[in-house]
């Protein structure tokens, strides 16, 4: 699906109208145009992430690009390494995004962090189950 088709879809599904989306992603409704009918083909990587983040999603929804997260991309942060070790074996397989991490980095059960691959696993498939029952 050609970008274009894409971003109209995603609006349509959230019930915006042209002009709504080229508000809250501030951005000029003629723009948002061209960009749904194919005329503007290159829009910069700041125009993607108004866009992505006016419809609550990722530039790598908006794109259908999967995005790597390597465990390696949170240095800075305190990660154990079980959930590490996981993120680099699992993390295409799964479609880990970094918010995924940051999230699983603040579980705990009984005070302590999963000690194997197979527990967070099992907690990101639990959570990601409940997220989805909850947006029905």
């Amino acid at each position: 699906m050609e970008l274009g088709q894409k971003i109209r879809q995603l609006r349509e599904e959230k019930d915006l109208s042209l002009n709504g989306l080229a508000e809250k992603a501030g951005i000029s409704k003629a723009y948002l145009s061209q960009l749904e009918n194919d005329v503007s083909k290159q829009p910069s990587a700041e125009i993607l992430l108004k866009i992505a983040s006016a419809l609550g999603i990722t530039i790598a929804d908006l794109l259908d690009q999967p995005v790597r997260v390597y465990a390696e991309d949170f240095e800075d942060e305190d990660i154990p390494d079980v959930l590490s070790e996981f993120i680099d074996k699992r993390g295409e397989a799964l479609d880990i995004q970094k918010e995924d991490v940051r999230m699983l980095m603040g579980i705990r059960h009984r005070g302590n962090q999963p000690k194997t691959i197979e527990h967070w696993e099992h907690i990101l498939n639990t959570i990601r189950i409940v997220i989805k029952a909850n947006e029905r």
